[in-house]
């Protein structure tokens, strides 16, 4: 698959150089302002930059061409940001897609919660090896032989909770329903783990949901204030935040779903943007952010601007027999390991990809479910952009 994949994003770079440009497809790039805030202390501001070089632009059309709504790819190195959008944000009415709109980063999530817990750990008021009966007593059954470093990197067992039929069912009836943290859990306990803890790996919503719990039992606050006074306002994420309710202030892309996900009639798609509750995701997908707020995070955690030096070293170690460490998933490209992660949350799909070092990231997002871009085309995207020179 590697090699496989490693020659399409070959092929990929070439076929994108012959593509002509679409002036009516929505296409545009903004211009990008200098940095309101510096990562950090000591840290470098990026450079202004007037375009997005044409590959972004090639990369984005692409996604576009092959049915997605609209996309947009950030790519931000210590002396730059480059930006390129093409699309679009809406359908109805017809608003083209911005490369700094917001949209709904899904699991991407899940690195900004695994940097709490981590720094909480940093601080003392938690410990990898404690258990999850520990922190949040009678909530999972089996929880004292859980540990936090075990939800953290998936290897718990516990049942994911958004495979669970009438859960999804009854999502679909009830879109906008919120759903209480505690309520998921409990969807997830009533089946049975997959396996013992630690003794296998398993991809499970539900762990990250249980660290949600685990990090407003410590700090005795919620999370959404949490992550606005550790992450949001120190880095100046100006663009991210953690909203409860389906109502969007502002410029934001809307995400469309069509057969694939629902059986509807081919060639429908449907705006989930207002209606899909992010209460659902809570601590395993809720944030709300744009390209040059996820990846000034991502270079700042790598960059070890947010964790001391082991703990960002146990993050990038994957358990064994995955590609997942605490919060972070390890990809082999085709200019090295990258980290970072996938998010999808209905009608958005997005792919992070970063040097170990944060020196480079690039995001890439569409705003449609598999029904028109897959999975591999993304990450293929993401990758094309992320191995580029732009």
């Amino acid at each position: 698959m590697f090699l496989a994949k490693t020659l399409l994003v070959a092929a990929t770079l070439g076929s994108l150089a012959l593509a002509a440009p679409g002036a009516a497809d929505g296409t545009h790039t903004t211009p990008i302002r200098a940095e309101r805030v510096a990562l950090a202390s000591g840290a470098q501001t990026p450079r202004v930059s007037s375009r997005a070089r044409p590959l972004l632009r090639r990369i984005v059309r692409s996604l576009v061409r092959h049915g997605a709504p609209g996309a947009l790819a950030v790519v931000r190195t210590p002396t730059r940001i480059r930006r390129a959008a093409s699309g679009l944000a809406n359908r109805h009415p017809r608003a083209g897609l911005r490369a700094t709109d917001r949209f709904r980063v899904a699991s991407v999530t899940k690195p900004f919660v695994a940097t709490l817990v981590l720094q909480l750990v940093a601080e003392g008021k938690v410990r990898l090896n404690d258990t999850v009966e520990g922190r949040l007593p009678g909530l999972v059954p089996n929880g004292d032989a859980i540990t936090i470093r075990e939800l953290l990197d998936h290897t718990s067992g516990l049942f994911d909770y958004t495979n669970d039929e009438a859960l999804v069912g009854a999502a679909i009836a009830n879109p906008g329903r919120e759903w209480a943290p505690r309520e998921l859990v409990a969807v997830a306990t009533s089946h049975p783990p997959l396996h013992p803890p630690g003794k296998g790996w398993s991809y499970s919503n539900t762990n990250y949901i249980l660290l949600g719990l685990v990090i407003e039992a410590v700090t005795g606050t919620t999370l959404e204030h949490q992550l606005r006074e550790r992450l949001f306002q120190p880095l100046a994420l100006t663009r991210t935040s953690f909203p409860s309710g389906t109502q969007v202030e502002g410029r934001f892309v809307h995400g469309y779903i069509g057969p694939a996900t629902l059986p509807v009639a081919p060639g429908t798609l449907l705006d989930m943007s207002a209606a899909l509750s992010p209460s659902w995701g809570w601590a395993a997908g809720g944030i709300l952010s744009n390209g040059d707020d996820v990846t000034r995070f991502f270079a700042a955690l790598l960059g070890g601007r947010l964790l001391p030096r082991g703990l960002l070293s146990a993050m990038r170690t994957v358990a064994p027999g995955s590609e997942y460490g605490l919060g972070l998933m390890r990809t082999r490209t085709a200019c090295g390991v990258a980290y970072g992660h996938l998010g999808d949350f209905t009608g958005y799909r997005s792919v992070v990809y970063a040097r170990p070092n944060g020196r480079r990231v690039a995001v890439v997002m569409v705003n449609i479910d598999t029904t028109h871009v897959s999975w591999y085309e993304l990450e293929t995207a993401a990758e094309t952009a992320y191995c580029s020179r732009v």
